[in-house]
């Protein structure tokens, strides 16, 4: 299923659904977008039929899911991502970092997350502070470049879409905080693909 605007996936799937006897449904895509995993989680709820999502669109991992829903995503929360991240950052004793996030839908609930792993360990973590960025009103990065260089933590924790992670790394190599000295780990659950970030 090459098209995966909604309407045409919908309608394929359907069609596929009540043509075959069908025990379930193995699902790629080479798209990014949420949409498609919230498509095939509406079809499984309404249908009872499983659907297993494994790449693309399919696997950016949808919490909660609709009622009824049998829609397995096999990709890493936003959740277990910051687990592992946390992981990363204690075992290298790196405890002082900023978060650093867009308006990208979810972002309240990453902060949220980072604060709950924070407030319940024994770590001494040193939480510099939240940065959250509008890039739709800044065309030509000035602003973002300024904000950027006012988080004094040198290990950031970035939370955004695809494309905000481009304009935000080529805002940061332009305000000289992308190379040496400076980590930054990139959360979220739509980043994946065949294509890497731009290295910066």
């Amino acid at each position: 299923l090459n098209d995966t605007n909604p309407r045409s996936l919908i309608v394929r799937l359907c069609d596929v659904l009540s043509s075959l006897r069908i025990h379930g449904v193995v699902f790629e895509d080479d798209t990014r977008s949420e949409a498609v995993a919230q498509i095939l989680d509406f079809i499984s709820a309404q249908t009872s039929v499983p659907i297993i999502g494994i790449n693309g669109g399919a696997a950016i991992v949808l919490t909660p899911k609709e009622k009824g829903s049998t829609f397995l995503q096999l990709g890493s929360s936003t959740e277990q991502q910051l687990q592992v991240i946390f992981e990363v950052l204690e075992e290298y004793d790196w405890t002082a970092f900023a978060v650093v996030t867009t308006l990208f839908p979810g972002y309240e609930d990453f902060v949220d997350y980072v604060e709950v792993l924070t407030d319940s360990s024994f770590i001494g973590w040193e939480h510099r502070g939240v940065l959250t960025l509008n890039l739709t009103d800044d065309p030509d990065g000035t602003r973002l470049r300024r904000q950027l260089r006012e988080v004094s933590a040198q290990i950031r924790l970035l939370y955004c879409s695809r494309e905000e992670a481009e304009a935000v790394f080529q805002a940061a190599q332009e305000a000289g905080l992308a190379g040496p000295g400076y980590i930054w780990f990139v959360v979220g659950t739509n980043l994946g693909g065949s294509e890497q970030l731009p290295e910066h």
